[in-house]
């Protein structure tokens, strides 16, 4: 009983392995064929909701919401900074910094813009400590493994 219970501690393994691969294709092609590289993305997403994982917030910001392009600055996407004003100093430097500055970033196939605040004080929930639950190697998955196996042996 708790064999199965180890096997199935990382749900999902397949899946993201396939998103990994689909992700990884699509920012290769984006260079050379850009609906090649919108049809990887598409279904590097449809994976992640079919199976009910979660997409890093990291691949997230890299794919088109609207066409699942993979967005490379320069190459499927313009880059611009858009600033609204409100100056302040800086602590650390002495320079003036647009307290509401961002970064706006247009995809060239369907022409869908995102808006990243520029504030170096920000930090993502991921990226917290309390956020994680628990760390998984695959290390650990191996030995995981390699126990359950052993275990269905000596029951035999």
């Amino acid at each position: 009983m708790s064999s199965k219970k180890q096997q199935n501690a990382f749900q999902g393994k397949e899946c993201f392995s396939r998103m990994n691969f689909l992700f990884q294709a699509s920012m290769l092609m984006a260079g050379s064929n850009k609906t090649l590289a919108a049809y990887y993305g598409e279904l590097c997403k449809n994976i992640g909701k079919k199976a009910v994982l979660k997409i890093d917030p990291d691949v997230k910001r890299q794919l088109c919401k609207r066409c699942s392009l993979a967005l490379q600055p320069g190459i499927t996407a313009d880059l611009e900074t858009v600033s609204q004003g409100k100056r302040r100093k800086c602590s650390k430097n002495t320079q003036n910094v647009d307290e509401n500055t961002s970064l706006k970033l247009t995809c060239q196939q369907c022409g869908f813009k995102r808006k990243y605040l520029v504030n170096s004080e920000y930090k993502f929930w991921l990226e917290n400590k309390e956020s994680v639950m628990e760390t998984i190697t695959v290390e650990q998955e191996k030995q995981k493994i390699i126990r359950s196996k052993e275990s269905k042996t000596l029951e035999t």
